[in-house]
């Protein structure tokens, strides 16, 4: 009997323990606090690894954290973040292999709304987002010959414009979107060398402007209504060639389509990219190092602005990314280093002076200011 006894009050005990757990709620995910006028960093991650991460960084106590996405969604990304936008308080984010875009709030990070490549009729890979309305973004596309139209508010799928670019390589790319007037430019990066015009009233291709260097990468518009673009000139193998793998740096009138500047630019082993400060009058240039120009000059500067780290085997780390706080003109520079590890993002002052260094994901390329 005392042993029969003992046994129902070591039972109870389990009982009455397992029932005080219980009574407690369950753990909510790891709360992220994005709060502030702080900078959401996109890392890429590895092709086909379903690595991409999410970092928040707080410039005024200079805290950084990473995985906010995974901590606040308990569940990952998803493969190759391409890039990501602001628009009304959210944070959206085209995630190239997985063919989807998160809509993201932009204090807590989790998961507002999302559209997939099943969703739409064109979409395969999304590469970048513009946005024309509240109620209306374009979405290009690495390896469709269509750019998506979708409702950013509901996420709903609204329509596709026909790009009309031919099959290269397996390729129809479309790349970065900017805007002057009612005309939408994109660039068409793999294998092409042109900038498409989009009619943003009738949600059509109107005209082209072609160059003369192959694989328009990145563009920028500055005050003046002038389309800074940059090309990485090709590519140059031991085996096959396509092109020269020379930049070109190029400056269009927007308003008419004109090539009013054409310039050489040094080989390039990193990505070029290009960014503006606020106010539109200055330009920034990577290709391996940063250079700063006024958009009025004539020339690219023979010296950089800022010079990318050398690794202790006395190699360059691979600058990736840039992009310029339109509130205080801080510049960020994303270091990819070697793409396998964390990457490093820099910030500087206007005038070029480091203000702070700390790592992130692997492959950081975009930012987005709140």
């Amino acid at each position: 009997m005392n042993k029969l006894k003992e046994t129902y009050m070591l039972l109870l005990a389990l009982v009455l323990m397992a029932a005080c757990s219980n009574s407690e709620p369950d753990k909510p995910k790891e709360d992220v606090i994005g709060s502030g006028k702080g900078v959401i960093i996109l890392c890429e991650g590895n092709y086909q690894a379903g690595n991409s991460t999410l970092s928040y960084y707080n410039p005024d106590t200079k805290s950084v954290q990473n995985g906010v996405f995974f901590k606040a969604n308990d569940a990952k990304m998803g493969d190759t973040g391409q890039s990501i936008q602001l628009h009304d308080g959210v944070a959206y984010v085209a995630m190239e292999n997985s063919g989807i875009i998160w809509a993201l709030d932009t204090e807590t990070f989790k998961v507002k709304g999302r559209l997939t490549a099943g969703q739409t009729e064109h979409m395969i890979n999304p590469r970048y987002i513009h946005f024309l309305s509240s109620e209306k973004a374009y979405v290009t596309d690495l390896y469709s010959p269509y750019i998506t139209i979708f409702n950013p508010r509901t996420m709903q799928y609204i329509g596709s414009i026909p790009t009309g670019q031919p099959d290269a390589f397996g390729y129809n790319s479309t790349e970065e979107m900017v805007q002057f007037g009612n005309r939408v430019f994109t660039n068409c990066w793999s294998y092409s060398n042109k900038i498409l015009v989009i009619d943003a009233t009738k949600d059509e291709v109107c005209d082209s402007i072609v160059l003369d260097s192959w694989q328009p990468k990145s563009m920028a518009l500055d005050a003046r209504g002038k389309l800074w673009v940059i090309t990485d000139g090709g590519y140059e193998t031991d085996d096959d060639s396509f092109s020269d793998n020379i930049p070109h740096l190029y400056r269009i009138d927007a308003a008419t389509l004109t090539v009013e500047q054409d310039q050489t630019l040094d080989t390039d082993n990193a990505n070029v990219q290009l960014a503006t400060n606020p106010s539109g009058t200055i330009l920034y240039i990577i290709n391996n190092d940063v250079y700063r120009m006024e958009v009025t000059a004539a020339h690219v500067p023979v010296r950089p602005f800022i010079e990318a780290e050398t690794g202790s085997n006395g190699r360059k780390h691979f600058l990736y990314a840039i992009g310029v706080n339109p509130r205080n003109g801080e510049i960020y520079v994303a270091d990819a280093v070697d793409y396998s590890q964390s990457g490093v993002v820099y910030r500087y002052s206007e005038n070029g002076t480091l203000l702070d260094k700390f790592r992130v994901g692997i492959t950081p390329n975009g930012f987005a200011f709140k």
